[in-house]
């Protein structure tokens, strides 16, 4: 029809004339895009312009979703896997003069529309405590501007998780969602916010403060677009001041490890996706107090790094695949939960099931002795996964992607299960809980109790 109307009005050569225009003005605008994209201020206030023209179906899409979608983003893939099943089931009841176990539980309540986190006596099947954060204050605090997130759209009350909460002893949380990293405490109360986007892991630093992970924006290196999630390691004190912040892709770099930043078949935005801080808390053979073990899941690569000498001491990739979660069992032993995900043309799928790979410094080896019974179990989170081995050696699992938590022995049994059910029979995703020290959690409960939050 337009061809009809042009060849009515316009000569052939006027037409040729206007595509050719049109051919060169597209790429004149791409071009300015694709400049602008990298933080090159080449076209100044036009690049911004383009930049932001080429940003409208994407704002345009994303904002659809949410309209459509709301909690739906939450939504738990796989929904229909456990049945009717929902909350906690115990298949092996605690012993009745057993000590208490406790749990941090961290959802997303599909009843309720929002993130939760509750601290869960497992031994009485009890809420002890429910924290309610707002997250509409919360963002009303941030001066936060990104290219990677914006708060306002994808921040909403109804959409942020809280992601993997430390608790302290005073009832305190501290927590992220890609978002300003957050203090609030019992009833909501905001002690602190850091401006920036934090993500992944929180984890106690062994001499006061947290470990936690941020994207550095600007980006520190050369050579990477606006839109690089150059991961960054951050030590943060109990009232929330930086102490110490470190980019991955730099003490990469600094190691003679670029090829790790760069060295990719095509160039990515995010090659390293770090997932997991953890320091080592004692001197060994193998490694010593204060040396971090990180994970970088888009490699398949569990590193040692030593902040004190910005030295990377060791770095092995794989057997572990597109990993979750390092954790130091003991003085010669490493845990991995490894996704084993892989990642096909059309799709990303678990090859079989999750793992717990140990490895052991001292034989140079790795195992899997969890993994008959995850295969059993059909233990298979896509993304995201946690696992903590207890004294005995049982094994705490999280499977995030299908709102599913547990506690299982070495030869498959379930002790404890949990399936994050809301009301209507969604299944919803799990943000990234985590079993808690018994007196950490009775201080906890002595000072929240008869606590009555507004």
């Amino acid at each position: 029809m337009l061809e009809r109307f042009l060849q009515k009005r316009l000569s052939m050569g006027g037409v040729i004339a206007l595509t050719i225009i049109f051919g060169l003005g597209a790429l004149a605008f791409g071009n300015v895009v694709r400049v602008a994209a990298t933080g090159s201020k080449t076209y100044g206030v036009i690049g911004d312009i383009a930049l932001e023209l080429a940003s409208i179906p994407k704002n345009f899409r994303d904002g659809l979703s949410l309209m459509l979608d709301g909690e739906k983003k939450a939504l738990a893939a796989g929904n229909k896997r456990f049945g009717d099943e929902r909350g906690f089931k115990f298949i092996v009841p605690p012993a009745a003069d057993a000590p208490h176990e406790f749990l941090l539980l961290s959802r997303y309540d599909g009843t309720i529309a929002r993130s939760t986190v509750e601290l869960v006596d497992l031994h009485e099947n009890r809420i002890i405590h429910r924290w309610l954060p707002d997250f509409a204050a919360l963002n009303a605090r941030s001066k936060l501007r990104s290219n990677l997130v914006d708060l306002e759209r994808d921040r909403t009350p109804e959409r942020t998780r809280i992601m993997h909460p430390l608790l302290a002893e005073n009832g305190d949380i501290i927590f992220q969602d890609a978002s300003p990293l957050a203090r609030v405490g019992p009833c909501g109360e905001i002690r602190w916010t850091i401006d920036g986007l934090f993500h992944h892991s929180n984890e106690m630093h062994s001499a006061g403060g947290f470990w936690v992970e941020r994207f550095l924006e600007p980006q520190t290196i050369e050579n990477v677009s606006a839109l690089f999630k150059e991961d960054a390691i951050v030590r943060v004190s109990e009232d929330g001041q930086i102490l110490f912040q470190k980019s991955v892709p730099v003490l990469l770099i600094d190691n003679d490890l670029g090829r790790l930043v760069y060295g990719q078949d095509f160039y990515s935005d995010d090659p390293l996706h770090m997932n997991d801080v953890q320091e080592a808390l004692s001197d060994s053979e193998y490694w010593k107090h204060g040396d971090l073990f990180l994970s970088l899941r888009n490699i398949s690569a569990i590193v040692q790094y030593r902040p004190s000498e910005n030295k990377v001491i060791w770095l092995k990739q794989g057997p572990w695949v597109n990993q979750h979660d390092v954790d130091i069992i003991d003085d010669h032993r490493i845990a991995i939960f490894n996704n084993n995900r892989y990642n096909y043309v059309h799709k990303d799928d678990v090859n079989g099931s999750n793992s717990v790979v140990i490895f052991d410094f001292a034989t140079n080896t790795a195992s899997s002795p969890y993994e008959a019974g995850m295969k059993e179990n059909e233990i298979r989170t896509i993304s995201e996964g946690r696992s903590e081995i207890y004294a005995n050696g049982d094994v705490f699992i999280e499977e995030s992607n299908y709102g599913r938590l547990l506690r299982m022995r070495p030869d498959g049994t379930i002790v404890w299960q949990f399936i994050n059910r809301s009301e209507s029979g969604g299944v919803y995703r799990m943000n990234w809980s985590r079993p808690i020290d018994p007196a950490l959690a009775e201080a906890v409960a002595a000072r929240v109790s008869g606590l009555k939050c507004p």
